[in-house]
């Protein structure tokens, strides 16, 4: 038994040169670090041309990693199912090739409940699932699949499948959940990125049953919190039992952002990743650092723009009222401009001496007008640049240089009177190891390649985000 692609062609390209480029392309553009064990994925499952660039970031977290089953579920938009859909028997197929299912774990699930079986009408047409599967033949090698649709909305329900899923995993090794889901769909797209907000805080905290209601409630005024709501539910039960314990956010958007459009129907798409973390200690690793919303971000981000727009036309610098207390915090931040993909001025504060938000608004100024490397810029290339911000953690003392990771720490180095710093996002865009990053810092002092080996070396943490994200 063979399902063949029904949304090859339309949903994503046909042509298997073509389709395997366009995701390694998506891949290469994200830009991903989680710490601690993954065990599920939140990933979209609309047009690649709209949710591509975002799925991309679900499925970088799996590159490297030895996984033989990945188990899938997607809501099922076609046809209601009484319980769930699982694809039992055969494989897959998309232009990559095929995959095969793991017959024997579906057989095992099917034991659980007669609600648990294999309803031809729920996969004829379902796309949600199978527009995951190209990007997982490109990031995985040998693993196999079990597809499963659905439209359960009550949480005795959801947990008749959450509770197979726990049993059966428990005998397995080297295996993930992915769910598949769009987030809002609807004619407001302030509304869409509240909404967006909304599930982040449902899924980072694994709170499957604020998540249902919330999604309820959307339903109610003809909209939805996510389409798939009710697999990403599932998937946070059953993780829950097997010792995951909060989800990270790794890239959110939605159509209208996509499109370049502010008004119109929008459908938001996010991804997550669910992990399972030595909690004490990162409780200690995170003490002291700064954490933004997404709301602090936007407003941070707008707070640079807004500068910079004043600045440069007409001389003035903004004043700003502030409500958010991690915005008011003492911070080091850098701006960074790209015109068209290149760097255009960088200039920040190392060390916390001023509020936040205050320190993105003077460094925004210095970004587009004092970094010695770029002319000033000009009233008419503010429209062309794009903003990103990266906000610093204290400096730390490195006592060896194999103290730092790549991609996760920035670097400064000193030695006499000259001193050199690179933000943690420089070395993953050039694809930099770390003797080479050590070198770069060291150029970027005036110094010999090799000067880091005796002098002095600092390290810290960023939140990166851009108007890109």
């Amino acid at each position: 038994m063979v399902r063949e692609p029904v949304v090859a062609g339309s949903f994503y390209p046909a042509d298997s040169s073509f389709l395997s480029s366009t995701i390694e392309q998506y891949l290469d553009k994200a830009k991903v670090e989680v710490r601690g064990k993954i065990m599920g994925l939140v990933s979209p499952h609309a047009g690649y041309p709209y949710s591509g660039t975002t799925a991309a970031y679900a499925y970088k977290a799996l590159e490297g990693m030895d996984i033989g089953l990945v188990i899938l579920l997607g809501p099922s938009h076609y046809a209601y199912i009484n319980g769930f859909s699982i694809y039992d028997k055969g494989s897959w197929k998309t232009p990559l090739g095929e995959v095969k299912i793991d017959e024997d774990f579906a057989s095992s699930l099917e034991s659980h409940s007669e609600l648990i079986d294999y309803y031809p009408e729920g996969h004829s047409r379902e796309h949600s699932l199978e527009v995951e599967l190209p990007f997982l033949q490109k990031v995985l090698n040998d693993f196999s699949i079990v597809p499963i649709v659905f439209n359960a909305e009550e949480l005795s329900t959801c947990k008749i499948l959450a509770k197979a899923l726990s049993e059966e995993l428990k005998k397995r090794k080297n295996w993930i959940i992915v769910s598949s889901s769009d987030l809002y769909h609807g004619y407001d797209y302030e509304k869409a990125k509240e909404v967006t907000d909304s599930v982040d805080g449902y899924i980072k905290q694994l709170n499957y049953k604020g998540l249902l209601e919330y999604d309820r409630e959307m339903r109610e005024v003809g909209a939805c919190a996510a389409c798939g709501s009710s697999a990403i539910a599932v998937m946070m039960m059953t993780l829950k039992e097997l010792g995951a314990n909060k989800g990270i956010l790794l890239h959110r958007t939605n159509s209208l952002d996509v499109t370049g459009k502010t008004s119109g129907y929008a459908v938001g798409y996010g991804t997550w990743a669910i992990v399972k973390t030595n909690a004490e200690k990162e409780k200690g690793e995170e003490k002291g650092k700064m954490h933004l919303s997404i709301a602090d971000k936007e407003k941070l981000l707008s707070i640079a723009r807004e500068t910079i727009n004043e600045y440069v036309r007409n001389g003035k610098i903004p004043e700003f009222s502030i409500q958010s207390e991690a915005l008011k915090k003492k911070s080091g931040a850098f701006v960074t401009l790209r015109e068209y993909g290149q760097l255009r001025g960088c200039i920040g504060l190392i060390r916390g001496e001023e509020p936040l938000y205050s320190a993105v608004r003077d460094m925004a100024i210095s970004a587009a007008t004092r970094d010695p490397r770029f002319p000033q810029l000009r009233p008419s290339e503010i429209d062309d640049i794009e903003i990103e911000i990266s906000v610093l953690t204290p400096l730390q003392k490195v006592k060896d240089a194999s103290e730092i990771k790549v991609g996760r720490d920035g670097l400064m180095i000193q030695k006499g009177f000259r001193s050199g710093l690179l933000l943690p996002q420089v070395p993953v865009e050039q694809g930099w190891d770390r003797e080479t990053f050590l070198e770069q810092t060291c150029y970027k002092a005036g110094l010999p390649p090799d000067a880091w080996k005796d002098a002095e070396l600092w390290k810290f943490q960023a939140i990166v985000f851009s108007e890109r994200d």
